[in-house]
């Protein structure tokens, strides 16, 4: 099978289309999905992507100065994740072969990040309750931690070089973790607070479509309807060619009528 081969050199990068209103905060956020989710080298993409739809893979591996198949890669792993989606065309002119259009799923990147967040608030929860319960050794020699249980089983000595363990002290490693644990709090709080606008605005287009469809409902209706009314016409007309005695006879009943003049009826006077 034949591979189809990219070439960046001597060629113009692709346009992208138009970017939709995309915050500072948002790009942020999905640049921290991005790179938890596949490392940080790659978060250029999302630069690329959000605010967009459909972007062509060989735009975007031009603009990364990336080939077609790391490019692919990239968003092949982001893509499994449900950090973005995609379409594809046949492209009928070379070959037919097909190509990718991406969309960045900015919802579901934050809800990505979220979990990884949460997922290490509660780790660092346990392990702040943990070194605030419990007390810890170490070897400065091997820089080794043992906790008490373990260190008691070692006659508290190192099981590596033999020197004495020495009883390691928890204040400085538990004001780390309550800082970084704030840290993680406060970031939760502002993706919740970009998931809910998201949901609000994605609420409020729903509400437009809807009412576009409702419109477009009753245009078609009245469509139809002055079809009928067109269709009875040209039937009328049909039958009026069809039979024109019929015609001509009910135009003399109703002239007839019209000269007929009603007699009142006389009513008998009842005697006294």
């Amino acid at each position: 099978m034949f591979k189809r081969k990219f070439k960046s050199k001597n060629k113009k990068p692709g346009k992208i289309g138009k970017q939709a209103d995309v915050s500072d905060v948002q790009i942020t956020l999905l640049k921290n999905a991005v790179a938890s989710t596949i490392g940080p080298d790659v978060v250029g993409i999302v630069e690329l992507l959000s605010g967009r739809k459909n972007v062509n893979e060989f735009t975007i591996a031009e603009k990364l100065k990336l080939t077609i198949n790391q490019t692919r890669n990239i968003l092949y792993k982001l893509s499994d994740e449900g950090l973005v989606s995609f379409v594809r065309k046949k492209d009928k002119k070379n070959g037919g072969w097909y190509t990718y259009f991406w969309t960045l799923e900015t919802g579901k990147s934050f809800e990505s990040l979220k979990k990884v967040l949460g997922d290490k608030i509660e780790a660092l929860e346990k392990e702040l309750e943990k070194r605030k319960q419990e007390r810890f050794y170490y070897c400065k020699n091997c820089d080794l931690e043992y906790n008490e249980e373990d260190a008691l089983h070692a006659l508290f000595v190192c099981a590596e070089c033999g020197d004495v363990l020495e009883l390691k002290d928890n204040d400085k490693f538990i004001d780390e973790a309550s800082s970084e644990l704030e840290k993680f709090r406060k970031d939760l709080a502002v993706i919740n607070e970009e998931v809910e606008k998201l949901a609000k605005k994605s609420d409020e287009a729903l509400v437009r479509k809807i009412k576009k469809e409702e419109k477009n409902k009753k245009i078609e209706r009245a469509v139809r309807r002055k079809e009928r009314e067109k269709e009875k016409a040209k039937l009328k007309k049909k039958e009026e060619k069809l039979n024109p005695k019929t015609k001509v006879k009910v135009l003399k009943t109703k002239k007839k009528a019209k000269g007929i003049k009603k007699t009142p009826k006389k009513t008998k006077k009842r005697g006294k």
